[in-house]
């Protein structure tokens, strides 16, 4: 008598992972983009409130600088923006609004006095989270 497995059976269970593995790895997939999302929207937060202290301590001023200024007395690194579909970068663009916002992955900070959005501070992506609401919302 023989001991093993028949080809049928072996194609049965490499099926059964198959299928096991089509439905899971999207899901994964999924959560591993949800994960970097809550990392990048903590470090939003953080870098706001590092912001925020820099403007109480400076008499109503925020940064004119790339936030290089906040190193290391509010913030101990500028972090990285993790957004699905872009490359991780704790690089920060600056200018007014239309100079900052490039689209393109990192930060944004908008460090000119004359802009109306001058102290703003948000991610550097025309695209929207795995909720549907664009970054520039949070």
């Amino acid at each position: 008598m023989k001991k093993g497995f028949s080809n049928t059976e072996l194609i049965i269970v490499i099926l059964v992972f198959a299928t096991l593995l089509f439905f899971a790895v999207p899901k994964f997939l999924l959560l591993v983009h949800k994960a970097q999302e809550g990392h990048t929207k903590h470090e939003l937060v953080r870098v706001r409130s590092a912001i925020a202290a820099y403007y109480g301590e400076h008499e109503g001023v925020y940064p004119t600088d790339d936030l290089s200024s906040l190193v290391p007395a509010y913030i101990e690194k500028i972090p990285q923006a993790k957004v699905p579909g872009f490359e991780p970068s704790n690089a920060v663009s600056t200018g007014n609004f239309e100079q900052c916002f490039t689209k393109k992955g990192g930060w944004a900070y908008v460090n000119d006095p004359k802009d109306p959005r001058f102290g703003d501070f948000f991610v550097n992506v025309d695209a929207r989270d795995s909720y549907g609401r664009e970054w520039q919302s949070h």
